[in-house]
């Protein structure tokens, strides 16, 4: 009878280890299938706290200059990170982090502005359509960043 006890103890035991491991299975199972939201915000509308009206150039560019560093891209404004040729294989990535930066300045920009600035290609090509037709002369700190931008200019080489 003692041995009936023990067999009837250990059978019990492996039930409910079986029955543990196949909750814990499962669990893992679903975990695994399940989606998780991205946990970066960089392709996320824009949280640019002003819009671009065509009267306020000054302030929404250094903001809009603020929230593009803030994300790492400012290369995609400035040049710096130039597009790769049409057969290096970083050139996908470039497009699709160019075309965020586009995106988040045409966002940012008032409806009735969009369609001057939607079909540049690339994101440097808007911020310099924009700063060439609203860029008025008074902002010291634009000044200082366009001198730089022709003096880093060369004509043929």
């Amino acid at each position: 009878m003692e041995g009936q006890e023990i067999a009837t103890t250990q059978s019990s035991e492996g039930s409910t280890a079986t029955a543990i491991l196949e909750s814990l299975t499962a669990a893992m199972k679903q975990l695994a299938t399940q989606q998780n939201p991205p946990s970066s915000t960089e392709n996320s509308a824009p949280t640019i706290a002003i819009k671009f009206n065509g009267m306020n150039y000054g302030l929404w560019s250094q903001v809009v200059e603020m929230y593009v560093s803030g994300k790492d891209k400012l290369g995609y404004l400035t040049g710096d990170i130039p597009q790769p040729a049409q057969t290096d294989p970083a050139l996908r990535k470039w497009k699709i982090e160019d075309a965020t930066v586009k995106g988040w300045l045409i966002n940012s920009m008032e409806p009735a502005l969009i369609g001057n600035f939607i079909r540049f290609p690339t994101a440097k090509a808007v911020w310099e359509s924009v700063a060439t037709t609203y860029f008025d002369g008074t902002d010291t700190s634009q000044v200082y960043d366009l001198k730089q931008q022709v003096s880093r200019l060369k004509q043929n080489g």
